[in-house]
């Protein structure tokens, strides 16, 4: 019988950590130098998976965890100070508000939100960096970035589910 009790308790462990894990994977994928593709990821694979969890598993996805893997991509030099962890809760905070209308909409309502987060995360790292960097950098980086955010969501997504049937048998 503690056999059992120490298994479930190790279960719900992983359940409340596999999103957390999953986003810290990601950020070392969009960091790597072996990728398939050469787009400038920074976050934004992380992006995705702060929405995407904080929508369906919002007791693993909390705001004190998308400030935890914002502050991980800060700690790695991926953009100036602070400023991955600011996005990654307007990110959460974004699928937090939308939430209740989302949980249950089409894949494509879901996909809408989260372009709309993207662009709009899009311009406050610009207009943040600036104000840090002290001029104007070229937006191209960071549009570039919102664009493939966007582009790979439906991927990720497809992801993320299969990973949430299998631990939440859903």
């Amino acid at each position: 019988m503690i056999g059992l009790s120490i298994r479930a308790q190790l279960g719900d462990w992983l359940r409340l950590a596999a999103p957390t894990l999953v986003s810290l994977l990601l950020l070392l994928i969009s960091i790597a130098p072996w990728r398939p593709f050469d787009a400038p990821l920074g976050g934004s694979l992380v992006a995705a998976s702060i929405f995407y969890w904080t929508i369906y598993q919002p007791e693993a996805m909390t705001p004190w965890v998308a400030a935890l893997v914002g502050l991980a991509s800060d700690v790695l030099g991926l953009s100036p100070f602070g400023l991955s962890m600011l996005i990654a809760l307007i990110v959460c905070g974004s699928a937090q508000f939308w939430r209740q209308q989302l949980a249950d909409a089409s894949f494509f309502v879901v996909w809408l939100a989260f372009a709309a987060t993207s662009l709009a995360t899009f311009f406050i790292a610009w207009a943040l960096a600036a104000m840090v960097l002290e001029q104007w950098p070229a937006p191209w980086p960071i549009a570039a970035q919102s664009i493939v955010n966007v582009a790979l969501y439906p991927v990720l997504t497809l992801l993320f589910g299969r990973l949430q049937r299998a631990l939440w048998n859903e």
